[in-house]
């Protein structure tokens, strides 16, 4: 018999340590699929959801059943996407908790454009990424506090950063091999917490510069500047815009509601789940969990996305990035872009509810 598509999915928590495979195997008589699970690195028990062959159709039906179902339950593709607490990635912990946006509607946002207590920074692409540097060790931090590889070009400055401070603490976005910077916690070995954002971010400015792999993000402050911001990143399609309170302290997590940080989106992306890859194609579907389903959580598909030649085809159950023009009422994602997978993030930032539906109308409040 021969494999069509296979996964191949892991479980950790506490001692749990499991491991699950599927199969979509093709033989003469039809198609069939299969199952293999047991802990990692033991002898896995087999079997099948098919005990008669059946067509194409129905074997990628079950099979996409059956990865959605242990996705729901916190399997993953490389067993290290599941949070950290109570797992084997204890390990891996620390006390960084970020500082998180709330979104802002562009006509509230003109309000902060013309207040002088905000200031605004372009919003990066990219993945959020905390460096944690001292004599002792440097660190790199995602979006979930755990301790991640840093690109070697980063390093190496913040070995000359160390070198002439003691110490630095940067939270930011990483984009390639590039921390762009749009805050700093600890300079030396002096926590800046209380401290206002407008002082932290303009030691930050001069403490990086020269750098070309540590770089604070640029600060519009007046009115104009912001205003000329806003333009200049909707222009180029950018993804928009965070506004800070001047005054504002250190706050990690994500407030119910308001805040001092605020992010203005000029595109829309989804975090969304691969459901499986689309035989003999670049293309990917994908799906979202809808925690309103009689009371559980389930996968629901949202469409399929082209993979870029630049990218690998990920496997069915990454938890990929998304960008899209709106999302229709039935869910379907209008002109998805495949941005590449979320390793900062786990199945449950794949939320039905993230999704925006088509805009009644596309006028910017904003005056050029």
């Amino acid at each position: 018999m021969t494999t069509i598509t296979s996964t191949r999915l892991y479980f950790k928590s506490g001692s749990s340590d499991k491991e699950y495979a599927a199969d979509i195997v093709q033989s003469d008589r039809g198609y069939f699929v299969n199952f293999r699970y047991g802990r990692r690195g033991h002898t896995l028990t087999a079997g099948t959801k098919t005990e008669q062959p059946v067509s194409f159709e129905e074997a990628q039906s079950i099979y996409t059943k059956l990865v959605a179902s242990k996705v729901s339950k916190d399997y993953t593709p490389n067993g290290t996407d599941t949070p950290y607490q109570d797992s084997v990635d204890s390990d891996r912990a620390t006390n960084f908790i970020p500082q998180l946006c709330n979104p802002v509607s562009d006509t509230n946002a003109l309000g902060l454009i013309y207040s002088p207590h905000w200031a605004a920074q372009e919003k990066m692409d990219g993945e959020r990424r905390a460096v944690d540097a001292t004599l002792q060790h440097i660190i790199g931090i995602n979006r979930k506090g755990l301790r991640v590889p840093l690109p070697q070009p980063i390093v190496k400055e913040l070995y000359v950063l160390v070198q002439r401070h003691g110490g630095i603490f940067l939270d930011g976005e990483l984009v390639g091999d590039v921390l762009h910077v749009f805050d700093l916690l600890r300079h030396g070995d002096l926590p800046l917490h209380a401290a206002p954002w407008h002082q932290r971010i303009t030691l930050a400015t001069h403490l990086l510069t020269g750098f070309t792999s540590i770089r604070v993000i640029p600060v519009a402050y007046s009115r104009d500047d912001k205003r000329a911001l806003w333009h200049q990143v909707k222009d180029a399609k950018g993804e928009g815009i965070v506004f800070k309170a001047m005054n504002s302290v250190v706050a990690p997590g994500r407030p119910n509601s308001g805040g001092d940080w605020l992010k203005a989106k000029f595109v829309e992306s989804a975090t969304c789940c691969v459901m499986e890859i689309n035989l003999g194609r670049r293309s990917v579907k994908l799906g979202v969990m809808d925690a309103h389903f009689l009371g559980k959580s389930r996968l629901v598909p949202v469409g399929n996305v082209t993979i870029p030649p630049n990218y690998p085809v990920p496997e069915a159950a990454t938890v990929v990035e998304i960008q899209y023009l709106y999302a229709n009422p039935g869910g379907s994602l209008y002109q998805p872009i495949y941005r590449g997978p979320r390793t900062d993030v786990g199945i449950e930032a794949c939320r039905l509810d993230q999704l925006k539906l088509k805009p009644a109308q596309e006028i910017s409040p904003v005056p050029a």
